[in-house]
């Protein structure tokens, strides 16, 4: 029979951390769920402390697995878990992060009570010292295009760990190779596939924002270029194909793009070479992630750039 819900949790260098997170997993009230934890290549203890903290919950033996494989980014571990899932559902935690004790209880019933392919659910923004909750702002299914649209415009949020969501939806998705905005992408798809997405108005999810060796903390200028790639790739995955994750969404990964190559690294111009004819041929409008002005001032460039 299968679990109700997988878990899949990367890991990566945060022997700081794990045991925190492998604890609040393993007094989860709800039986019915397994565990898996991708190890992403750590060179740290993360994997020596996560097996010792499994020491102390034998019982759990048979519904936690641990994986070691060569590091290839987080997206590619959630990849690797999701392949390894046999729950109804599936829920993503950050090694970093961790859970209320009756988060998974929650979540399933939730789902079951509703039918719902996807919960969103509400999270606390941990600062060490302070902290805060975070709501999810639009998460309206009767218009789905919309909902996609607003999570590049951050109208909406694109985290995957404030996502329960049906593991049927998780099957043959694109993942990106690099480190940025990948939750974003993934969310899009789930989002695409889904019929009915249910808000959990409840902060049962605890991000912690102190974590300096995030990929997130890297140079502003590496994030947006990795952000940049993986648009683009996105976006091919999908290319020609008249209803897709992407439609509708298309411009929002082209102009995006193209304002960082534009502003920040002109190499992805050599790397992408559609990408410049591709950002002119869109009209300037507003409501999009890059202003009008920058519109305006990126077409300027641009014809100058494809003479």
């Amino acid at each position: 029979m299968h679990p109700a819900v997988s878990v899949i949790i990367p890991v990566y260098g945060v022997e700081a951390y794990i045991e925190r997170c492998a604890k609040s997993l393993f007094e989860q009230t709800c039986p019915d769920v397994e565990f898996i934890f991708i190890d992403d290549g750590s060179k740290d203890r993360s994997v020596d402390i996560l097996k010792g903290v499994m020491a102390d919950y034998p019982s759990l033996a048979s519904r936690v697995t641990v994986i070691s494989k060569n590091n290839e980014g987080q997206s590619y571990a959630r990849r690797d878990g999701i392949a390894m899932a046999k729950g109804d559902y599936v829920m993503f935690v950050d090694s970093d992060d961790w859970i209320d004790p009756d988060t998974v209880e929650k979540l399933v019933g939730c789902a079951r009570e509703t039918d719902a392919d996807i919960v969103v659910y509400d999270f606390w923004k941990e600062y060490g010292s302070r902290r805060k909750i975070d709501s999810e702002r639009d998460c309206n299914i009767a218009d789905r295009n919309r909902y996609r649209k607003n999570l590049y415009t951050y109208r909406a949020y694109g985290y995957i760990c404030n996502k329960l969501c049906r593991r049927s939806l998780c099957e043959d998705l694109f993942f990106p190779r690099h480190s940025m905005h990948e939750d974003l992408i993934f969310s899009t798809q789930i989002i695409y596939r889904a019929r009915k997405i249910v808000h959990l108005k409840e902060a049962l999810y605890h991000y912690d924002c102190s974590n300096s060796s995030s990929s997130s903390r890297a140079p502003r200028k590496v994030r947006r270029s990795r952000s940049a790639r993986n648009m683009m790739d996105f976006y091919h995955a999908f290319e020609g194909q008249p209803d897709s994750p992407v439609s509708g969404i298309d411009d929002e990964l082209i102009l995006r793009a193209a304002w960082v190559g534009i502003t920040m690294d002109r190499t992805i111009f050599a790397d992408y070479p559609d990408l410049a004819p591709l950002a002119l041929s869109y009209k300037v409008k507003g409501g999009r992630f890059v202003s009008v002005p920058a519109q305006i001032l990126m077409k300027i460039l641009l014809k100058k750039y494809c003479r």
